[in-house]
């Protein structure tokens, strides 16, 4: 993505933190709504691998928005160890999310980005 000389780095850390927090906000608000359904359902139709499983999903999910959040509120503040914070954050999901390729292919290419980014900022990586 950022290996276009057109595309500014701030752009494309700018787009994977609301990147980050559109999917962290869907993945955690539909796992943690498949959750309240069935717990509501006179009939439980989960297992508990599957509650397991959807609890952490959701609680991952929740955590990839406020990766998001924290990169966002790291680069409108001027706020590096905020940012740092949500980079490494956002790498967890990325990693426990692997089998769903398109996650991990916009994250190892927007890290380039927001390494590049945070040199030309705040002189760290």
């Amino acid at each position: 993505m950022c290996r276009i000389n057109s595309i500014l780095p701030e752009a494309c850390t700018r787009f994977y933190a609301i990147w980050c927090i559109t999917w962290g906000l869907l993945i955690g608000c539909g796992y943690s709504l498949l959750l309240i359904l069935d717990l509501s359902s006179p009939k439980a139709k989960l297992d508990l691998l599957e509650r397991i499983l959807s609890i952490a999903y959701a609680l991952m999910g929740l955590s990839y928005g406020l990766a998001g959040a924290f990169m966002f509120l790291g680069m409108h503040y001027d706020k590096p160890t905020l940012f740092k914070c949500g980079k490494l954050l956002s790498s967890i999901f990325a990693i426990a999310t692997f089998p769903v390729i398109f996650i991990s292919v916009v994250h190892c290419s927007s890290m380039r980005c927001m390494c590049q980014y945070m040199k030309e900022r705040w002189n760290k990586g």
